[in-house]
Protein backbone atom coordinates (compact mmCIF):
# COMPACT_ATOMS: atom_id res chain seq x y z
CA UNK A 1 0.00 0.00 0.00
CA UNK A 2 1.41 3.65 -0.87
CA UNK A 3 2.15 5.46 2.03
CA UNK A 4 1.13 8.98 1.84
CA UNK A 5 3.38 12.09 2.01
CA UNK A 6 1.47 13.38 5.41
CA UNK A 7 1.42 10.41 6.76
CA UNK A 8 4.97 9.82 5.97
CA UNK A 9 5.96 13.25 6.91
CA UNK A 10 4.68 11.88 10.51
CA UNK A 11 6.57 8.84 10.49
CA UNK A 12 10.07 10.80 9.55
CA UNK A 13 8.52 13.08 12.68
CA UNK A 14 8.19 10.44 15.17
CA UNK A 15 11.59 9.04 14.17
CA UNK A 16 13.50 12.30 14.26
CA UNK A 17 12.49 12.36 18.58
CA UNK A 18 12.89 8.29 19.13
CA UNK A 19 16.47 8.88 17.26
CA UNK A 20 16.95 11.98 19.20
CA UNK A 21 18.48 14.17 16.67
CA UNK A 22 18.74 17.44 17.41
CA UNK A 23 19.21 20.65 15.35
CA UNK A 24 22.07 20.49 13.52
CA UNK A 25 22.28 16.92 13.68
CA UNK A 26 21.91 14.68 9.73
CA UNK A 27 19.57 12.49 9.38
CA UNK A 28 20.75 8.84 8.75
CA UNK A 29 21.36 7.17 4.93
CA UNK A 30 17.97 7.37 3.52
CA UNK A 31 18.54 3.65 3.03
CA UNK A 32 18.68 3.29 6.43
CA UNK A 33 15.99 5.59 7.66
CA UNK A 34 13.67 3.97 4.99
CA UNK A 35 13.75 0.94 6.35
CA UNK A 36 13.82 2.22 9.87
CA UNK A 37 9.98 3.73 8.96
CA UNK A 38 9.20 0.71 7.12
CA UNK A 39 8.33 3.11 3.88
CA UNK A 40 9.68 3.31 0.86
CA UNK A 41 12.49 5.57 -0.51
CA UNK A 42 10.53 7.56 -2.71
CA UNK A 43 7.91 8.37 0.06
CA UNK A 44 10.91 9.39 2.12
CA UNK A 45 11.82 11.65 -0.21
CA UNK A 46 8.71 13.36 -0.23
CA UNK A 47 8.35 13.33 3.59
CA UNK A 48 11.48 14.83 3.68
CA UNK A 49 10.86 17.51 1.37
CA UNK A 50 7.69 18.24 3.00
CA UNK A 51 9.38 18.55 6.20
CA UNK A 52 12.29 21.07 4.56
CA UNK A 53 9.30 22.53 2.66
CA UNK A 54 8.13 23.36 6.89
CA UNK A 55 11.61 24.30 7.93
CA UNK A 56 11.61 21.15 10.22
CA UNK A 57 14.71 19.81 8.11
CA UNK A 58 17.48 22.05 6.12
CA UNK A 59 19.08 20.40 2.93
CA UNK A 60 22.95 21.33 1.98
CA UNK A 61 23.65 20.17 -1.31
CA UNK A 62 26.10 17.46 -1.21
CA UNK A 63 26.19 17.15 2.51
CA UNK A 64 22.58 15.33 2.93
CA UNK A 65 19.95 16.62 5.33
CA UNK A 66 19.82 18.28 8.93
CA UNK A 67 17.54 18.88 11.71
CA UNK A 68 17.13 22.83 11.32
CA UNK A 69 17.82 25.26 13.58
CA UNK A 70 14.64 27.05 14.86
CA UNK A 71 14.84 30.95 15.69
CA UNK A 72 12.46 31.55 18.10
CA UNK A 73 11.75 35.43 17.68
CA UNK A 74 10.52 34.45 14.14
CA UNK A 75 8.26 31.75 15.18
CA UNK A 76 7.12 33.61 18.59
CA UNK A 77 6.26 36.39 15.90
CA UNK A 78 3.71 34.29 14.29
CA UNK A 79 2.43 32.44 17.40
CA UNK A 80 1.64 36.27 18.63
CA UNK A 81 -0.71 36.89 16.13
CA UNK A 82 -2.39 33.58 15.66
CA UNK A 83 -2.75 31.84 19.28
CA UNK A 84 -4.90 34.66 20.80
CA UNK A 85 -7.41 34.14 17.92
CA UNK A 86 -7.15 30.48 18.48
CA UNK A 87 -8.17 31.02 22.08
CA UNK A 88 -10.92 33.47 21.07
CA UNK A 89 -12.41 30.82 19.32
CA UNK A 90 -11.63 27.92 21.55
CA UNK A 91 -13.52 30.03 24.19
CA UNK A 92 -16.52 30.12 21.83
CA UNK A 93 -16.70 26.44 20.18
CA UNK A 94 -14.88 24.27 22.79
CA UNK A 95 -17.02 21.10 24.07
CA UNK A 96 -17.46 19.62 27.01
CA UNK A 97 -15.11 16.97 26.47
CA UNK A 98 -12.30 19.64 25.37
CA UNK A 99 -13.00 21.39 28.47
CA UNK A 100 -12.56 18.83 30.61
CA UNK A 101 -9.12 17.47 28.48
CA UNK A 102 -7.68 21.03 29.12
CA UNK A 103 -8.37 21.00 32.85
CA UNK A 104 -6.95 17.25 32.96
CA UNK A 105 -3.57 19.14 31.08
CA UNK A 106 -3.14 22.22 33.16
CA UNK A 107 -3.23 19.42 36.47
CA UNK A 108 -0.66 18.06 35.00
CA UNK A 109 1.33 20.94 33.86
CA UNK A 110 1.02 22.09 37.37
CA UNK A 111 2.26 19.02 38.58
CA UNK A 112 5.40 18.75 36.15
CA UNK A 113 6.88 22.03 36.53
CA UNK A 114 9.94 20.48 38.27
CA UNK A 115 10.58 18.38 34.65
CA UNK A 116 11.62 20.64 31.69
CA UNK A 117 11.13 17.51 29.82
CA UNK A 118 7.44 16.24 30.56
CA UNK A 119 6.56 20.41 30.85
CA UNK A 120 7.15 20.60 27.42
CA UNK A 121 5.59 17.76 26.02
CA UNK A 122 2.33 18.81 28.04
CA UNK A 123 2.68 22.12 27.22
CA UNK A 124 2.43 21.78 24.07
CA UNK A 125 -0.57 19.50 23.68
CA UNK A 126 -2.75 21.81 25.83
CA UNK A 127 -1.82 24.63 22.82
CA UNK A 128 -2.58 21.62 20.25
CA UNK A 129 -5.97 21.21 22.31
CA UNK A 130 -6.97 24.61 22.53
CA UNK A 131 -6.21 25.20 18.36
CA UNK A 132 -8.63 21.83 18.23
CA UNK A 133 -11.20 23.14 20.55
CA UNK A 134 -11.48 25.99 17.82
CA UNK A 135 -13.04 24.24 15.69
CA UNK A 136 -11.48 26.21 12.71
CA UNK A 137 -9.70 24.03 10.13
CA UNK A 138 -7.62 26.22 7.85
CA UNK A 139 -6.01 27.81 11.74
CA UNK A 140 -5.40 24.25 12.75
CA UNK A 141 -3.83 23.08 9.97
CA UNK A 142 -1.26 26.42 10.26
CA UNK A 143 -0.85 25.97 13.97
CA UNK A 144 -0.05 22.71 13.37
CA UNK A 145 2.75 22.92 11.03
CA UNK A 146 3.89 25.40 13.23
CA UNK A 147 4.12 22.50 16.36
CA UNK A 148 6.38 20.88 13.74
CA UNK A 149 8.38 23.70 14.57
CA UNK A 150 8.01 23.91 18.26
CA UNK A 151 8.50 20.50 18.70
CA UNK A 152 12.27 20.27 18.55
CA UNK A 153 12.75 23.83 19.95
CA UNK A 154 10.46 23.38 23.26
CA UNK A 155 12.09 20.78 25.00
CA UNK A 156 15.73 23.05 24.55
CA UNK A 157 13.78 25.99 25.53
CA UNK A 158 12.03 25.29 28.35
CA UNK A 159 14.52 25.13 30.61
CA UNK A 160 13.41 28.38 32.68
CA UNK A 161 12.37 27.33 35.78
CA UNK A 162 10.91 31.26 36.37
CA UNK A 163 9.02 30.73 33.30
CA UNK A 164 7.84 27.18 33.64
CA UNK A 165 6.10 28.50 36.74
CA UNK A 166 4.53 31.55 35.02
CA UNK A 167 3.57 29.62 32.36
CA UNK A 168 1.45 27.67 34.69
CA UNK A 169 -0.51 30.77 35.69
CA UNK A 170 -0.95 32.13 32.37
CA UNK A 171 -2.23 28.99 30.70
CA UNK A 172 -4.30 28.05 34.09
CA UNK A 173 -6.06 31.67 33.52
CA UNK A 174 -6.50 30.56 29.48
CA UNK A 175 -8.39 27.98 30.46
CA UNK A 176 -10.44 28.73 32.98
CA UNK A 177 -11.28 31.95 30.65
CA UNK A 178 -12.51 28.81 28.03
CA UNK A 179 -14.24 27.16 30.71
CA UNK A 180 -16.59 30.45 31.12
CA UNK A 181 -16.59 31.04 27.13
CA UNK A 182 -14.85 34.58 27.90
CA UNK A 183 -12.74 35.03 24.53
CA UNK A 184 -11.19 38.06 25.41
CA UNK A 185 -9.68 37.20 28.45
CA UNK A 186 -8.74 33.69 27.15
CA UNK A 187 -6.80 36.30 24.29
CA UNK A 188 -5.79 37.99 27.01
CA UNK A 189 -4.35 35.29 28.37
CA UNK A 190 -2.58 33.90 26.11
CA UNK A 191 -0.49 37.25 25.12
CA UNK A 192 0.71 37.30 28.64
CA UNK A 193 2.02 33.96 27.90
CA UNK A 194 3.51 35.22 25.02
CA UNK A 195 4.90 38.63 25.99
CA UNK A 196 7.14 36.52 29.02
CA UNK A 197 8.58 34.29 26.26
CA UNK A 198 8.96 37.43 23.98
CA UNK A 199 10.85 39.15 27.27
CA UNK A 200 12.90 36.38 28.31
CA UNK A 201 14.05 36.35 24.71
CA UNK A 202 14.58 39.73 24.49
CA UNK A 203 16.69 39.42 27.01
CA UNK A 204 18.92 36.77 26.66
CA UNK A 205 17.90 34.02 28.29
CA UNK A 206 16.00 30.38 27.61
CA UNK A 207 12.17 30.60 26.77
CA UNK A 208 9.81 28.32 27.70
CA UNK A 209 6.46 28.41 24.94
Amino acid sequence: MRTSTTAAAALLRDALERLDLRPGDRLPPERELAAELGISRPALREATRRLVDLGVLRARRGSGTYVAEIDPAELLAVRARLEPLAAELAARHRTDAQLAELERLAGRLDGAADDPAAFAALDLRLHELVAEAGGNRILLRVLADLADLLRYSRERTAISAPLRRRAVRDLGDLVRAIGVGDAAAAADAVRRHLGAVGAELDAGGPAAG
